[in-house]
């Protein structure tokens, strides 16, 4: 009984052993229009999610992984923008910003918007910091985070409905 238990044992040992199978890497596509949503429960409000918040485009088809904000509700009608391409990272963080002039305070300035999305499903993303710099023409910096505003202040128009964990945006139909 010995001798059979040990021929089993042995026969499997010179089997010959499949290589294992290619890795597949899976990227989050962010692209896409994004409407802002209420609370932790991404709830839909009528004031609210009828415009879009974000527009989101693919950099490259080769490169899967770079975004840049399109379109953006803060941005000004008219006014050159210039969107900085952000790369997501292994855990479905992604980090946009957007360069803009506008008028701040009746005078003309240099306005970046700086936004850390984080991946929340196919359907939802979680906009976990928002902040404004603004750059007057003598070069003064003033950096204001717009999230700590809206909790502070929940009728700021649109980033007044974030819940704990930032403002919920939700993925628009194609």
């Amino acid at each position: 009984m010995l001798f059979l238990l040990a021929a089993c044992t042995g026969a499997k040992d010179k089997e010959p052993t499949q290589p294992l199978p290619e890795r597949v890497v899976l990227h989050y596509d962010f692209s896409g229009d994004w409407l802002a949503t209420a609370g932790d429960q991404c709830a839909e409000r009528l004031d609210l999610s009828e415009a879009v918040f974000l527009s989101i485009g693919a950099s490259q088809e080769d490169e899967p992984d770079r975004f840049h904000i399109a379109d953006f509700f803060m941005l000004e009608p008219g006014e050159p923008a210039e969107a900085l391409v952000g790369t997501a990272d292994g855990d479905g963080t992604l980090a946009l910003a957007v360069e803009t002039e506008g008028t701040v305070d009746g005078r003309r300035a240099a306005i970046i918007y700086a936004l850390l999305l984080r991946q929340e499903g196919a359907l939802h993303l979680r906009l976990r910091a928002f902040t404004m710099t603004v750059v007057d023409a003598q070069g003064r910096s003033t950096m204001t985070d717009l999230l700590a505003e809206a909790a502070a202040d929940p009728s700021i128009p649109m980033l007044g409905a974030l819940g704990s964990r930032g403002l919920c945006l939700k993925r628009l139909p194609r």
